[in-house]
């Protein structure tokens, strides 16, 4: 998706262009391996983008949010991977992205929530072995 409307929006010289990454993105998520890979794929690739295009006027950003109230959990058949954790919704998780955005200088990534925002760093400040064990708890089957 990202190929096909890049050089558009970059000529635009005004454009959006928002990946929606995932809470996923922080952390090895045991019991949905791929899912979390995929997501740690969008946060970099974004990241990446956002350098790429700062020189052009098109706005890149890869949007975190944690559990949020959607259809995702029926999809996946368990309500068991939110971890616990209160979800948003899906305003909530909007409105983080805009205000991001309306910054004067966006940044490449934002985690949507307080409580999410302060797990993505706690995240970076743990061993890898950690990492995969908390998370391996939070969603042991």
């Amino acid at each position: 998706m990202s190929r096909a409307f890049i050089e558009p929006l970059r000529a635009s010289g005004n454009g959006v262009l928002v990946n929606v990454a995932s809470m996923a993105a922080y952390f090895p998520v045991p019991n949905m391996a791929v899912y979390g890979a995929a997501k740690a794929f969008v946060l970099s690739f974004t990241e990446a983008l956002w350098h790429e295009s700062r020189s052009t006027g098109l706005r890149v950003m890869a949007l975190s949010p944690g559990a949020t109230s959607t259809e995702f959990f029926d999809v996946i058949g368990t309500e068991a991977a939110d971890g616990g954790s209160k979800r948003q919704t899906p305003q909530e998780v909007v409105a983080t992205a805009l205000r991001a955005l309306d910054r004067r200088t966006p940044p490449p990534s934002v985690v949507s929530g307080r409580l999410n925002s302060v797990m993505a760093s706690l995240g970076r400040g743990m061993s890898r072995r950690r990492a995969v064990l908390v998370m391996g708890s939070s969603t042991a089957q």
